[in-house]
């Protein structure tokens, strides 16, 4: 990983191309300036500073959810998202944690969300992490509590707790497998959940995964996604995304044998933690390949969403931004904010609209620069963006 780094940026001083690598994520040849910025509007925005929104997810009915990292582990749920009027709830806020990190959908209106206790933003306390199982299936929304309209009323369930993980950040879930899901621990795994059996594999942990040595966090593995037989993934300060090819359990593909597995259950939640799990079972990995699909010039590569076609749409956090990135042209464009811009500031993860009439709506959630102010100064409460992407086609994306 770091020599890719050190080779891209001699040939770029040297003004070599290198495949996979965008040298300039602005070039003019990438689209027609004359579209760009994307439309875009506020959907919803918080009322106080101090808000961080850390993950998004769409509803097959047209609704988001989103978890906060900052101030309280909560999950609100966005309603009438495509009105002039979108109303916000708070559906729950998780007892033993300080804040949220990845959701992602196991079931038709069923969601496991992660959360765990921080010092400070984004440094980690192990053995507090755990997963929680959330039911929203035939609910009525936004009414949440105490309805009296006779709808199943949601249900949130502790599923698993993490002993043995650091920092259990990004969630995706294994399409055709309900209740399997592959977790990005950020200080340097990937996990397979399989939330019916109750059971917890380390399935790889390979070099493109760890955090970059000499940066303030432990963050290497973050934003985390599955598209067309492989698994993506974004080394944050790297500034670079890979992708490692899956079987269709989410193990990764590695010729006639799964990678060096570490295999954890609910029973081992009453442990003490220890930074030496159990093993129950390893088998050589060295045979993973990982490619890389793009590095950036950029500080900072958070969490993205995956078009139907395959298109990259990244977010950036510190550096204010929506990248997206076409893998068949290696065509990448700045589509909204920009590094001294407020409008996408601590823009950290996306999602794309799950009816027929938001499909192009990009959604993202952001931060407000609460880790890294806009221009040194400027910081904002947590706020909700749509991009309108109809013109993405348009200009090779």
């Amino acid at each position: 990983m770091y020599l890719l780094i050190l080779t891209t940026l001699l040939a770029q001083t040297l003004g070599l191309a290198v495949p996979g690598v965008v040298s300039d994520i602005n070039a003019a040849n990438t689209v027609d300036a004359d579209t760009l910025p994307f439309p875009s509007r506020q959907v919803f925005q918080f009322s106080q500073l101090g808000t961080w929104i850390e993950n998004v997810a769409a509803r097959s009915n047209g609704d988001l959810l989103f978890t906060l990292l900052q101030p309280a582990p909560q999950l609100y749920a966005l309603t009438a998202v495509q009105s002039n009027a979108p109303q916000t709830t708070l559906l729950y806020e998780f007892p033993d944690m300080t804040g949220l990190l990845g959701i992602t959908e196991i079931a038709p209106d069923v969601f496991v969300v992660a959360g765990g206790k921080f010092n400070g933003t984004a440094n980690p306390i192990f053995g507090t992490f755990s997963l929680w199982q959330v039911s929203l299936a035939e609910t009525h929304m936004p009414c949440n509590v105490n309805c009296n309209d006779g709808a199943p009323q949601p249900s949130f369930t502790k599923l698993l707790d993490l002993p043995y993980h650091v920092y259990p950040n990004g969630l995706t879930s294994v399409p055709g497998k309900p209740g399997v899901i592959l977790i990005a621990d950020s200080t340097g795994s990937l996990l397979r959940v399989d939330v019916n059996l109750n059971q917890i594999d380390t399935v790889a942990a390979v070099p493109e995964m760890l955090p970059v040595p000499g940066w303030p966090f432990l963050m290497g593995i973050n934003g985390i996604k599955i598209y067309n037989g492989y698994v993506y993934w974004t080394n944050s300060f790297a500034a670079t995304m890979y992708r490692m090819a899956i079987d269709e359990d989410g193990f990764p593909v590695v010729g006639t044998s799964y990678p060096a597995c570490v295999t954890a259950t609910a029973a081992d939640a009453d442990a003490t933690p220890t930074f030496t799990p159990k093993v129950e079972k390893s088998i050589d990995s060295t045979n993973v390949t990982v490619e890389t699909v793009v590095f950036m010039p950029i500080t900072f590569m958070d969490d993205f969403a995956v078009a139907d076609d395959g298109t990259l749409w990244i977010t950036t956090n510190p550096n204010n931004t929506v990248v997206a990135y076409n893998q068949d042209t290696s065509k990448s464009v700045v589509v909204a904010g920009g590094q001294t811009q407020e409008i996408m500031a601590g823009a950290n993860a996306a999602v794309f609209g799950r009816t027929d009439t938001d499909s192009h709506i990009l959604y993202v959630v952001t931060a407000g620069g609460l880790n890294s102010p806009v221009n040194g100064t400027f910081v904002e409460p947590a706020k909700v963006m749509g991009i309108d992407t109809s013109n993405a086609k348009a200009n090779g994306f």
